[in-house]
């Protein structure tokens, strides 16, 4: 009941107790899987708790607690974790959201969304529809500040036009009220990109729909609730003043300032602040600034789906055998777009970065076969994007990138007795992930990656008689 009115911050101290009463059950019961699905179940609604809290890292762990559950379960062919484990996905995707790492979001993201497509195509599709649309509105969320503005509002619209296609149903669902706050998260999305590309109807046919259901959830007596219509009044109030309705803009502002000064000024930031580059533009201003590129049209056609996908994750760009040969294409762009265009080079940096995370994730023979063509490739474009990422002043993101980078250089590992070159990249990479948990005061895991560093380059310590 508190999370459904929006008070998840005070669930907390009600789901540890159940699940300390379901840990007892099931150690006295090693086989009562009820107990063993209700403690996975708790975990992952502790999680939500702990994140309203601002308690990331203990959400982290609670979610991990929850895919041990889940997974267990599903091993034992109690259930069919394949939704559970997608909802685990996406609630750790804005956990990393909060703490800023916005690469790894992106992908864990882009993994729930994948699952939940399979899951409304399967026998029992119209069931997780509602979800399908949840997760598309988080997905639209991450994408609007960490990936590519146009994957955002595909998500984003698809997410809105399923809401309401599905009204009936929901509204008659114990969940009602969370559906429509994540329908307010996607209209808030959609508007916004549609905006900042001058598609003004569109955004203001977004807002009036986000709107009128943040002004239903506002009687739910929450703070978060009220601070969604604040938002919404804010966004429309701005969109009302560029289209030339002057008068009703200015009313809508007044009001959202009136009712909560703090939000509304948040959000005007947020506007004022714009978007990331698309994915198109990127690839256009890399053309104004090293001249015509002969991967040019290749990468454009990266704006389209694939075939059988829908353009609204990374993933659907292309498929996983090609996603690594166009991330190498795009990161022989990144060196000298650093010097002249580190704006766009950091965004066509991780998108060849999610091309190879999502290439790797997907086992693609490429990736698997040829570790030592690939690899190196994606290390160095991720110490590069890594470092411009944290000379921008986004720390976070950048020590994000360096814990990927350090993923990566482990994989060069095998390949380091016979490539000295292999030996050294991998060393940066460790030395650049040591370099960012410093800068983020994380001194003893840094002190760590410099060990791992320096170990691989002179080689393990000899001892007497070993």
């Amino acid at each position: 009941m508190l999370i459904e009115e929006g008070r998840a911050d005070e669930a907390g101290p009600y789901q540890q107790r159940v699940i300390e009463l379901a840990r007892q059950r099931a150690e006295e019961q090693p086989n009562h899987y009820e107990a063993k699905h209700l403690m996975a179940a708790t975990h992952y609604e502790l999680a939500g708790s702990l994140n309203a809290a601002g308690r990331h890292e203990e959400a982290l762990a609670a979610l991990h607690e929850a895919q041990l559950g889940y997974t267990e379960l599903s091993d034992a062919g109690v259930l069919d974790a394949t939704s559970y484990l997608a909802d685990i996905r996406a609630r750790r995707a804005m956990t990393q959201a909060h703490r800023g790492r916005g690469a790894t979001a992106v992908l864990e993201m882009d993994g729930a969304v994948i699952a939940y497509g399979q899951l409304v195509g399967g026998e029992e599709g119209l069931r997780h529809q509602p979800d399908f649309a949840r997760v598309l509105a988080m997905n639209a969320l991450i994408l609007r500040r960490y990936g590519d503005p146009a994957l955002a509002v595909a998500s984003a619209d698809a997410a809105t036009q399923l809401f309401l296609q599905l009204a009936d149903q929901i509204n008659e669902s114990p969940q009602s009220l969370s559906y429509a706050r994540y329908l307010c998260t996607a209209t808030a999305v959609s508007a916004d990109v549609h905006a900042a590309e001058g598609r003004l109807d569109l955004a203001l046919e977004a807002d009036e729909i986000g709107l009128n259901t943040a002004d239903t959830l506002a009687d739910s007596d929450s703070a978060t609730d009220m601070r969604t219509l604040v938002a919404a009044l804010t966004r429309k109030g701005k969109h009302l003043g560029i289209v030339g309705r002057i008068m009703e803009g200015e009313t809508c502002l007044r009001t959202a300032f009136d009712t909560d000064a703090e939000t509304a000024a948040r959000v005007t930031e947020e506007l004022e602040r714009g978007l990331p580059l698309t994915l198109v533009a990127a690839l256009e201003n890399a053309e104004i600034k090293l001249g015509p590129y002969e991967q040019y049209y290749r990468l454009l056609a990266l704006a389209e789906p694939a075939p059988g996908m829908t353009l609204a994750t990374v993933s659907g760009r292309t498929d996983p055998e090609s996603a690594c040969v166009r991330a190498t294409e795009l990161a022989e762009l990144i060196p000298a777009l650093l010097i002249q265009d580190s704006h766009t080079a950091m965004t066509l940096g991780l998108e060849a970065h999610y091309l190879f995370a999502i290439s790797s994730e997907r086992e693609s023979q490429r990736m698997r076969y040829e570790t030592s063509t690939y690899a190196p490739i994606w290390a160095k474009l991720l110490l590069d994007i890594s470092g411009a990422v944290h000379e921008s002043g986004r720390t976070e993101l950048a020590l994000d990138l360096a814990g990927w980078c350090a993923e990566v250089a482990t994989a060069l590992i095998p390949f380091t007795d016979d490539q000295p070159e292999m030996k050294d990249l991998a060393a940066a990479c460790y030395r650049q992930h040591g370099d960012l948990l410093a800068a983020t005061g994380d001194l003893t895991a840094s002190h760590h990656a410099h060990e791992a560093a320096q170990q691989l380059l002179v080689g393990p310590e000899r001892r007497i008689g070993g």
